[in-house]
């Protein structure tokens, strides 16, 4: 048992530091796409350092305004790093090479959960260290103590996992509908006015931030950018607790899911 549980993860693994250095290969290719985050930053900074200089404040909700640059750039490494495995899926479908990946010797989404973590490695590392410059310069260093660093990790780890779920879910429709970008497009809005990536969710009306904070979107923008910025014991609980219940909840539907595409790949495999 032990013996199958180190053969899984040294494969596993090695998938992982694979796309790693593919990555690292062409890493002036990634750094060109990202490098949209120094606009967004200096958009972001100007526009809300604006907003603090109109209300004649240095806080609103909470959050000073060195915090709300800190959540912009955290949150936009959490939605510009995150893997696109869902459009891979879609493209497999297309052309035809799903028959020969899934037959393959491991767990289609898990190759996919793999792979993502050396592409979201160096994709939220260029992000953050692109996006950097611009923020010490406006928000100076940020205020987060170190020792509430693995906690704040933690919760992006399982805000990844939470994402990786969804977007598994996205990709899988394509065994019915082949283009899922209608899909894909749906839930990006979602994430961007219910997930704060558009705003804090502490800036939205009352009525509106608690919708936001029952649905699974705020957990993998908002939860880790606003521990970040302002950690508290007693959210980061409440933030992880509902992770677990969203991904059991979310991993769920996956599950039969997958089961479901797997036997539609045999039916219709040629």
């Amino acid at each position: 048992m032990l013996n199958q549980l180190r053969i899984t993860i040294i494969k596993y693994g090695a998938i992982s530091l694979t796309n790693l250095q593919n990555q690292l290969a062409y890493v002036w290719d990634v750094a060109g796409r990202s490098a949209m985050i120094i606009f967004f930053m200096f958009i972001f900074t100007q526009l809300w350092t604006a907003v603090y200089e109109s209300q004649e404040t240095a806080v609103i909700a909470g959050l000073t305004l060195s915090n709300t640059i800190w959540y912009f750039i955290i949150a936009e490494v959490m939605e510009l790093g995150k893997p696109r495995h869902d459009i891979r899926i879609s493209e497999e479908v297309k052309d035809g090479s799903i028959a020969y990946t899934m037959g393959r010797p491991y767990n289609y989404l898990v190759y996919h959960l793999a792979n993502g973590v050396g592409e979201a490695a160096v994709r939220m590392g260029l992000v953050f260290l692109l996006g950097l410059p611009v923020v010490i310069y406006y928000a100076g260093l940020p205020t987060v103590a170190a020792r509430h660093l693995p906690a704040v990790f933690l919760v992006v780890v399982l805000a990844m996992l939470l994402d990786f779920f969804v977007f598994s879910i996205i990709g899988l429709l394509a065994f019915v509908t082949e283009d899922i970008f209608s899909f894909r497009l749906i839930y990006q809005k979602l994430v961007f006015i219910l997930g704060g990536l558009m705003i804090p969710l502490d800036f939205l009306p009352d009525w509106l931030h608690r919708i936001a904070r029952i649905l699974p979107f705020s957990l993998t923008t908002y939860a880790p950018a606003k521990l970040f910025v302002a950690f508290d014991a007693a959210q980061f609980r409440q933030i992880v607790s509902s992770q677990v219940v969203w991904l059991l909840i979310i991993g769920a539907i996956l599950y039969r899911q997958y089961r479901w595409a797997v036997r539609r790949l045999t039916v219709n495999g040629g």
